[in-house]
């Protein structure tokens, strides 16, 4: 027989932590496990930031995309360029196209140059990117896809044509370019119709796949937002493999948030703020004002009036792990 007291100290070593919070200022401090992560109650998790650069390295040889546009390096060789040739490219546009291109350059509602990335990714030596131009009216007019080659000595972008429609793509440097049974893709809108636009290498052609229509935008793990003509919003979810999709909700609110990799969606409005599970399709509701932002498996939702009020939630049955105020 154990003493008491060795006992219950072994009971105690035993037990599962649960999970805690802190407010301290405008920190929230979640305790998981042992581990601390602090949250700073005063940004929102809904303005999502974006990379500065994103980079791919074989040996010495090195080609990279930030702010100066693509940089391509071998050693002591550097090259940049912002692609302003396939603006005026005959690959990319048809004559009389390109003569418009010209004299929206003039007026400056179009610039030669590329602004941002839509997507990158690499496969095996062969680094791939998607640079985008946007107008002055803030909507893309071009999107490339181009290729650097680093098991070549000096290598140089090759352009290799544009996909069928553009992406949902807004950050200055976002992640919508995958690789979809082996081939180079993104989701893509083509007037009032999306899908699948993809490049086959082999035969060196790009193919689009209708998959829906009115797409506000494509989210990583499947997800998508759709509008419809009398005034809701669907969100659904696609294999892109097989095209088979499933609508998982509709609803009137105009404010749909979700994000890449994440399984939640935030509808907000006037009165309050919905946060659902499109797993499960349970959801949890709080006031117009409230953050959301998810920590390891759960999910945390503050609000911030006279005081810091936060809730830490495992989001399956949507049950309050933790709460904590200031």
């Amino acid at each position: 027989m154990f003493p008491n007291f060795i006992l219950s100290a072994v009971l105690q070593t035993q037990a599962p932590q649960l999970p805690s919070l802190q407010v301290i200022g405008n920190k929230i401090n979640v305790t998981i496990g042992g581990k601390v992560e602090s949250v700073n109650s005063d940004e929102d998790p809904a303005r999502e930031s974006s990379v500065d650069h994103i980079a791919f390295r074989r040996d010495s040889r090195w080609a990279v995309w930030d702010i100066r546009g693509l940089t391509v390096r071998d050693g002591e060789k550097v090259m940049t360029t912002k692609l302003g040739d396939i603006a005026v490219s005959p690959r990319a546009f048809q004559r009389d196209q390109i003569v418009k291109n010209l004299e929206l350059f003039k007026q400056k509602k179009r610039t030669k140059d590329s602004d941002s990335l839509s997507g990158a990714t690499r496969v095996g030596t062969k680094c791939y990117f998607v640079p985008r131009w946007t107008g002055k009216d803030g909507l893309t007019w071009l999107e490339a896809l181009v290729m650097v080659d680093l098991s070549e000595a000096n290598p140089k972008p090759k352009f290799l044509g544009t996909f069928k429609g553009f992406s949902s793509s807004y950050k200055p440097i976002d992640d919508k370019l995958f690789i979809v049974k082996d081939q180079l893709s993104i989701v893509s809108k083509q007037g009032e119709t999306w899908g699948l636009s993809s490049y086959n290498e082999a035969q060196s052609t790009f193919e689009f796949n209708p998959l829906g229509s009115n797409l506000v935008s494509y989210f990583r793990g499947g997800y998508f937002l759709e509008s419809t003509s009398y005034g809701t919003n669907i969100v659904g979810q696609i294999d892109l493999g097989t095209g088979n999709r499933k609508n998982l909700f509709e609803t009137r609110s105009k404010s749909v948030e979700l994000t890449d990799g994440s399984s939640l969606a935030v509808l907000r409005s006037k009165d309050n703020t919905i946060v659902k599970n499109l797993k499960t399709g349970g959801q949890v509701t709080h006031s117009a004002n409230a953050y959301v932002s998810s920590v390891n498996n759960y999910v945390l939702i503050w609000t911030k009036s006279s005081r810091t009020t936060a809730w830490l939630y495992e989001p399956i049955r949507w049950t309050a792990v933790a709460t904590a105020a200031n």
